[in-house]
């Protein structure tokens, strides 16, 4: 019987550790497995703060939203690094890439939906915003919900000037 409570235990256990971690506030970031000219863990990347998008080219709501977000963000080229994670190694566009971006955007293939299940993605355009140092989450959620002045509040960066305001 003590066998059988053993077994239970340890089946349970592996179990909560095989799920998808839950972003919160504060934390750190779930592990990041990607194809990116930054690394597979994004650890290359040179800026305060990261600002990873959980897209598809094909969505609307995605091509939108990040269109709109790079916009937001031309005045903290310097401060915020943009990743777009995506599963379509394949068949993505370049064109539709070039058509919402900039030249210092970074585009991650997640081949095989770890990343996305890593942050528990249930819904697209996703973003994470963290400190690119500590890797400690500020911001999470639909990038559509995303205010530039939540944004440049979030970053503490008083003087720069927003563009898009």
């Amino acid at each position: 019987m003590k066998q059988l409570l053993l077994i239970i235990l340890a089946i349970a256990m592996s179990a909560s550790v095989a799920e998808a971690q839950h972003l919160k506030l504060g934390e750190r970031l779930p592990s990041i497995d990607v194809d990116s000219s930054v690394g597979s863990d994004l650890k290359l990347v040179d800026r305060a703060y990261t600002c990873i998008v959980f897209m598809h080219s094909e969505s609307k709501p995605s091509v939108d939203a990040i269109r709109e977000f790079s916009k937001m963000t031309l005045s903290l080229r310097g401060h915020l690094a943009v990743v777009l994670i995506t599963p379509e190694q394949d068949g993505f566009e370049q064109e539709v890439l070039n058509s919402f971006t900039s030249s210092d955007t970074i585009l991650a293939f997640d081949n095989d939906y770890r990343t996305f299940e890593n942050f528990n993605v249930s819904h697209i355009p996703f973003a994470v915003i963290y400190d690119t140092k500590s890797r400690r989450v500020k911001w999470f959620g639909s990038l559509m919900q995303l205010s530039s002045e939540q944004l440049y509040d979030m970053l503490s960066l008083k003087n720069v000037k927003p563009k898009y305001l």
